[in-house]
């Protein structure tokens, strides 16, 4: 990283601090803060959507299996596919609930104080797991952005980026509630789909530059090249070449237990349509927003694929598949030297 990259990632951090400031003077309640006043329209939801569905670790997932088992690997996220239409339903299950959070429906609903003590307890739990896949997530991403594991101490980098990382999302969390976070996820949302799309038409320029001639091939001789060097079942949906990995009644399976799951998760109230203005903006927020990553998927597992054609015996990502993503970005958009690498870290 460029000190370009590190004044980005710098800037970034103070915006999200500020925007935690600003939505702090619109909360006046209980309702403000945990539903930012219920006053959402199609756009923030379907950023809130689109952020709580999109978390930092998928696509180092989607990196790491799409390098290990082709396009096969998509699987790691999408198979939220064919649960996305059935939000044009529940969406408007939230909407019409009049409760903070799913505790205190629980309590309502079955007339039953533990349940609720129950439900926060499963929360709670959920939320430690949950948000430790992408923390670690954030660590394996940023080792190869960063160039160093290790302080000049001795002390693993993780140990100082993820606290960090934490308490600045906790400041603006804290100091905005809800009305912070979603503007967050409308800021970042936005940088996610365009890094996303970004790195495909620079990995094929950079296939053309390292393995054909720039001066009379473009990006679509990019696609050729790709197909070179990358075996014909790495390119297979359902059959790569681990193909073990993603088999159809895995897929099938896991389809069917999280459209059982996602209803109750605890932070679907909000972002699941309960803080939008109407019902039909939380169907289209929640909905969209849904579709928005699922797309954003498909464009990892490319980029997956374009890595491997260009970074195949990669030392890093020999020792740990998981810094595909990571290494990409760097041979990636570090030559360009516009900041990119440093907007992608954050």
């Amino acid at each position: 990283m460029t000190w370009i990259d590190f004044t980005v990632l710098i800037l970034y951090f103070v915006v999200m601090v500020a925007i935690g400031i600003w939505a702090m003077r619109g909360v006046k309640g209980q309702e403000d803060y945990f539903m930012g006043g219920r006053g959402f329209g199609k756009l923030l939801q379907t950023f809130a959507a689109f952020g709580a569905g999109t978390g930092a670790h998928e696509p180092v997932t989607v990196g790491r299996t799409g390098w290990t088992s082709g396009l096969s690997g998509v699987w790691s996220a999408l198979m939220w596919l064919f649960v996305t239409p059935i939000y044009w339903i529940t969406g408007v299950w939230y909407r019409r609930m009049r409760h903070l959070t799913l505790g205190d429906w629980f309590v309502e609903r079955y007339d039953s104080r533990p349940l609720g003590v129950a439900y926060s307890f499963f929360a709670i739990v959920f939320y430690m797991f949950y948000l430790s896949t992408m923390f670690s997530a954030i660590a394996k991403f940023a080792v190869p952005l960063l160039g160093f594991e290790t302080l000049s101490n001795g002390l693993d980098i993780k140990y100082v980026l993820v606290p960090s990382i934490a308490l600045i999302v906790i400041l603006y969390g804290v100091l905005g509630g809800l009305t912070a976070a979603y503007y967050t996820d409308l800021i970042q949302g936005i940088f996610i789909i365009l890094l996303s799309v970004m790195l495909i038409p620079f990995g094929l320029l950079a296939l053309v530059k390292e393995f054909g001639d720039p001066s009379t091939q473009g990006i679509m001789d990019g696609f050729r090249i790709m197909h070179e060097r990358v075996a014909e079942e790495y390119f297979s949906l359902f059959n790569g070449p681990s193909a073990g990995e993603f088999p159809v009644p895995y897929i099938i399976s896991l389809t069917l237990l999280v459209l059982v799951g996602i209803v109750v998760q605890p932070h679907f109230i909000a972002t699941g349509g309960g803080s939008a203005k109407s019902e039909y903006e939380a169907r289209v927020g929640l909905v969209t927003g849904n579709f928005l990553k699922r797309l954003c998927t498909v464009g990892w597992a490319l980029t997956a694929l374009i890595a491997l054609a260009l970074l195949a015996g990669n030392p890093e990502i020999a020792a740990d598949p998981d810094r595909v993503w990571g290494v990409a970005a760097r041979e990636i958009l570090g030559p360009l030297n516009l900041g990119l690498v440093g907007l992608m870290l954050a």
